[in-house]
């Protein structure tokens, strides 16, 4: 009996221990399908081509509706030594179609105003605030005033310039690397045929909204000088308007931009673009421009 009770109690401490070990090797089984799953969604991730990047991380955007971003444009003439001029602006969305752009006055490395970005529409000196709507994939300014377009709105509008990236035929899209911990970078390269129509067709439309407004002006023009400075106004705006087919002949544009996406949420962190544009003036001498943008998004919902 006594024999029994020794073997009996061995057999209960070997129950307890088959007990422990069978939960040891359940917990090694479960952790190890957790590190798989873990290592199958980092695979996952980086097995998304640049386009599927670009793509998920529309969809993300796509399905926001108010989120803000703060930017900063400069402009360039010349080489890489000349004269530089910008200006800070903010972005706010709501209801996922309206949106609102906010700029504060361009001022250049000297601290005076930024005088070719005024010339350009993209400041004034005491900066200004425009309305957005998004229709059909469009940007359109909400407001009768048919400067609020001649003042770049559009072209600092970081999700238009998303928008235009989705949309173009013929694009170019590679990943980046160095990127920092948590994100991913693509180089997005527009083709240069399609970016220079595009262009040259948003400033054709811009010129024609300047001779609206030169119209619009001329209505509150007393009615005896009103004839005389219609003739005067068209005769300006189409000397303009030729000398700008002209230049835009010769234009060549490109474009590249570089989108840092939030690897956790999959929401565009920020948005750089680095227009270049060559053309000749009116004099026949080679012209070089550069605008530079730089948006960080937040405040995502």
């Amino acid at each position: 009996m006594e024999n029994w009770c020794i073997i009996e109690g061995g057999g209960l401490r070997m129950r307890g221990m088959s007990q422990r070990g069978l939960r040891y090797r359940l917990a090694v089984i479960v952790n190890g399908l957790l590190l798989t799953l873990m290592l199958a969604s980092c695979g996952m991730n980086e097995a998304k081509t640049p386009e599927q990047w670009f793509d998920f991380t529309w969809s993300g955007l796509a399905g926001s509706d108010t989120l803000s971003f703060r930017g900063l444009a400069t402009l360039q003439r010349g080489n890489e030594h000349g004269l530089e001029e910008s200006l800070n602006y903010t972005g706010r969305l709501q209801n996922h179609r309206e949106l609102s752009i906010r700029t504060e006055p361009a001022n250049n490395r000297n601290g005076n105003l930024g005088s070719r970005l005024q010339m350009t529409g993209l400041a004034k000196p005491s900066g200004w605030e425009a309305k957005l709507r998004l229709e059909n994939g469009n940007w359109l300014v909400q407001s009768d005033n048919h400067d609020a377009l001649l003042q770049g709105v559009v072209r600092l509008n970081p999700l238009d310039q998303l928008e235009e990236i989705r949309m173009a035929a013929k694009k170019t899209i590679t990943s980046e690397s160095g990127a920092a911990r948590g994100t991913k970078v693509l180089r997005i390269e527009m083709d240069p045929a399609e970016a220079s129509i595009r262009l040259k067709d948003r400033l054709l439309s811009e010129m024609e909204l300047t001779r609206e407004g030169g119209m619009e002006r001329l209505a509150s023009v007393p009615a005896p000088l009103q004839e005389s400075l219609r003739g005067e106004l068209s005769k300006i705006w189409t000397a303009g308007n030729d000398q700008l087919s002209a230049m835009l002949e010769q234009l060549n544009a490109t474009v590249v931009y570089h989108l840092t996406i939030d690897r956790k949420s999959g929401l565009p962190a920020r948005l750089t673009s680095e227009t270049t544009l060559t053309y000749l003036s009116t004099k026949g001498v080679p012209q070089r421009e550069v605008l530079r943008t730089d948006n960080r998004f937040e405040s995502y919902k």
